[in-house]
């Protein structure tokens, strides 16, 4: 399986922007013969949005989003992130989700597990956890699809209760993809890699990760996207 990793510049809030960006980059992929093309972590609205996440209307443009995203998705498979409603009774109003379009279906909805609220994160005041745990199968692959934090919680003194690799690593996933938020910071280039590197010879699976480039806030996104081995 053919898969390319869209590294892109977004800009919070240009939802529609933000999609005409994602559109020529699946355009491109299919020209080039891809079988998927991977988006970053919230590539439809920019990363962080923070409080715009609290306006029903933003939800909603992010909604008429990826149905022009799974429109296009004819002859190719496409994974980009979104805000997504989570429809429940008690909790938060919102996932922060990836969407997995191909042939203007949508074949699975993947959300976020770990959700960080140290440093400059705080998605837990978005974002409800996610607790279910399942592969997608795609093109002869079953694919381990994770978001960002989910492949941080391998350190002995763990921040989180669960991992979410070692509860998808039952269903003997073949390759895993992370689609990331990360910015910049000093030495965090090497600690990303390194921490990439780590879960793949952890979990003995093909690694590939996407991450965003520009400037948001006062957030520099860097980029780094890249393929590790099962050997790391």
């Amino acid at each position: 399986m053919n898969i390319a990793l869209a590294q892109l510049n977004y800009i919070i809030g240009d939802i529609e922007g933000n999609t005409t960006k994602i559109l020529a980059e699946v355009d491109a992929a299919k020209a080039a013969n891809v079988d998927l093309v991977v988006f970053s972590e919230l590539a439809i609205c920019g990363y962080p949005p923070k409080d715009l996440l609290d306006y029903p209307s933003f939800i909603e443009r992010c909604e008429l989003a990826l149905d022009t995203i799974r429109i296009a998705s004819i002859d190719i498979g496409v994974l980009v992130g979104s805000p997504s409603l989570s429809g429940l009774a008690k909790g938060k109003k919102l996932y922060n989700s990836a969407f997995f379009f191909s042939d203007q279906k949508l074949l699975a909805k993947v959300n976020k597990t770990l959700l960080p609220t140290y440093d400059i994160f705080d998605e837990y005041r978005y974002f409800e956890t996610n607790n279910v745990f399942e592969c997608v199968d795609f093109k002869g692959e079953r694919i381990a699809v994770t978001i960002c934090e989910d492949l941080w919680n391998l350190d002995n003194e763990k921040l989180y209760n669960v991992t979410p690799m070692d509860e998808l690593i039952k269903q003997n996933p073949t390759v895993m993809i992370n689609l990331s938020g990360s910015p910049y910071s000093y030495n965090h280039v090497e600690k990303r890699r390194t921490r990439m590197q780590l879960n793949a010879k952890t979990y003995s699976l093909p690694l590939f990760y996407v991450n965003q480039v520009g400037g948001n806030t006062d957030l520099l996104f860097d980029g780094g996207s890249m393929f590790i081995n099962r050997l790391g």
